[in-house]
């Protein structure tokens, strides 16, 4: 994460627009003092957008999507954009008021991967996607995170790859589409990147440097301490049933390795370089199609939380901004913004149905039919400027070209999930499960066990007293000694125990995570 300071420039130097603001304040004193009051309000505007998460995977990648955009866009101007701007930009809105842009609305939800595929399994799917824009409001982000569980469903080829989390927006018949995955092993190394010349720009963009701090482990997911992040983005015509260019992006730590069949990413390349670097770009995405499959399955997931309203349980979660309130830098946010920035806390949907699959070894699924178009992109341009979409509606700050291509034409085909069969053999089997209360702070979770099912524990917590709100499964794990490992667990947690007589800990989920991982193979 880069820091933020009021070293921004708003807007960039060098621009037309930087000029014209500039011979503006010139003019006119009125408005120098506003463009000065916005340069001091900018940095806290994008603190608290920063803080404003829930602390769950997805709310984390949008984020850090929002950082990014506004760090590039605010140095370095609208033409540093990475290619994930031509899908991300739908999860935000340019505020001309601010000079930035901001994410959407978000709602949040939180289930196990199990429970959907085992109902899209059954056909319970709408036969018509077009329904999903009766079931979204459009321009509001529909977060689905997945719980960590080691018999989630999966796709295994060249690597094994999880699902940790999808995020969709709709605006009229399109749907935006991020999907959070992991594999294990990954494409790369740990050694091989270390090798790599990464965090390095490309050509004409030598300006951008890697953000400071990061390393090769911060491209491992929190809830699978093994996987790389694999990031999968890419459109959906809902009306037409057809999706557009896809992007592959491999968290390496410092940068990431982007695979894409979008041509206009290769455009200041000789057409040699392009056909070259187009061939390897989709010879990467054939690692990825299962898991482009799978995307396309999981649009109906709005539709999987209607079928169970009696299911949903809603949390309210403290964010992380209010989980800092007495950090010096948070309140000085709060105090300049007020309430209508600061997000103080966030409801999640969760639906949990059963176990799903029980013990099924593999399951194919047939995604939705989605014929590939490859149409045209979104262009970055200047905040001031007027672009047009698709249908030659005027928009602001970017712009649709079209284009009438076809690269490839890849339409999604059925792919096999598989489960981990964990046959439990020891004295005491059970499981041990990672859980956390909304009422308490960001950080804060509780590691335990259960001879009878994480399930069943957490609905006896939420009853107890002195809990004033549910309790929510973020991971769990079969063992066949649970007494033994939970135990050991403690002990290698015992630096982060709040209460020698509670089970709870205060630190990173990730760091939670890879100790009971590491503890779990070890007494294996």
């Amino acid at each position: 994460m880069i820091t933020l300071s009021k070293r921004l420039q708003v807007p960039p130097l060098g621009t037309p627009e930087a000029a014209h603001l500039q011979k503006l304040m010139d003019m006119d004193i009125a408005f120098r003092l506003k463009m000065g009051a916005l340069q001091e309000r900018l940095p806290h505007l994008l603190h608290a957008g920063v803080k404003n998460t829930s602390g769950l995977q997805q709310s984390k990648l949008l984020r850090s999507y929002f950082v990014e955009y506004n760090d590039r866009y605010l140095r370095h101007g609208p033409d540093f954009f990475p290619s994930s701007f031509n899908v991300v930009e739908s999860f935000m809105t340019f505020d001309r008021k601010n000079i930035m842009f901001d994410l959407l609305n978000e709602k949040e939800h939180l289930l196990a991967i199990n429970d959907y595929f085992h109902w899209y399994e059954k056909g319970d799917i709408p036969r018509d996607p077009c329904l999903l824009r009766d079931m979204m409001t459009e321009g509001v982000i529909y977060s689905y995170d997945m719980v960590s569980d080691q018999s989630s469903l999966r796709i295994s080829g060249d690597s094994q790859q999880v699902f940790a989390g999808a995020s969709f927006v709709r605006h009229d018949y399109e749907l935006s589409c991020l999907l959070l995955a992991g594999e294990n092993p990954p494409l790369h190394s740990d050694e091989e990147i270390l090798k790599m010349p990464l965090g390095k720009a490309a050509p004409g963009r030598e300006a951008l440097k890697a953000a400071p701090g990061l390393t090769v482990k911060d491209r491992y997911l929190d809830g699978y301490p093994l996987f790389a992040k694999v990031v999968l983005l890419t459109r959906f015509d809902l009306g037409a049933r057809k999706h557009g260019v896809r992007y592959v992006n491999l968290d390496d730590g410092l940068g990431f390795t982007v695979f894409t069949d979008d041509s206009s990413v290769f455009g200041d390349l000789s057409p040699a370089d392009a056909d070259q670097l187009g061939r390897w770009a989709r010879d990467g995405l054939l690692r990825y199609e299962d898991l482009f499959s799978a995307l396309s399955s999981m649009i109906y997931l709005p539709a999987f939380f209607a079928a169970y309203p009696g299911n949903i349980q809603e949390l309210e979660v403290m964010t992380e901004l209010q989980a800092t309130r007495d950090n010096p830098q948070v309140r000085e946010t709060m105090k300049k913004l007020g309430g209508l920035r600061c997000t103080t806390h966030r409801t999640i949907r969760c639906l949990s149905i059963g176990d799903g699959i029980n013990d099924l070894p593999q399951t194919r699924i047939e995604p939705p039919p989605m014929e590939f178009i490859n149409d045209g992109y979104w262009k970055a341009i200047g905040p001031q400027e007027i672009g047009e979409d698709k249908n030659g509606k005027q928009v602001f700050g970017r712009t649709w070209v079209s284009r009438h291509e076809s690269w490839s034409a890849q339409s999604p085909r059925s792919f096999l999930l598989q489960q981990n069969i964990s046959q439990l053999s020891g004295p005491d089997p059970g499981q041990v499960y990672i859980q956390r209360s909304p009422a308490h702070e960001i950080n804060l979770y509780k590691v335990g066990l259960t001879r009878r099912g994480a399930d069943i524990r957490a609905g006896e917590l939420n009853s107890a007293t002195g809990v004033p709100l549910p309790f929510g499964i973020l991971a769990k794990w079969k063992v066949g000694d649970c007494a033994r490992v939970e135990r050991e667990i403690h002990a290698r947690l015992a630096a982060f125990r709040i209460n020698p007589r509670r089970e709870f800990f205060c630190a990173e989920l990730s760091q939670i995570v890879r100790i009971v991982e590491t503890v779990i193979k070890e007494l294996s």
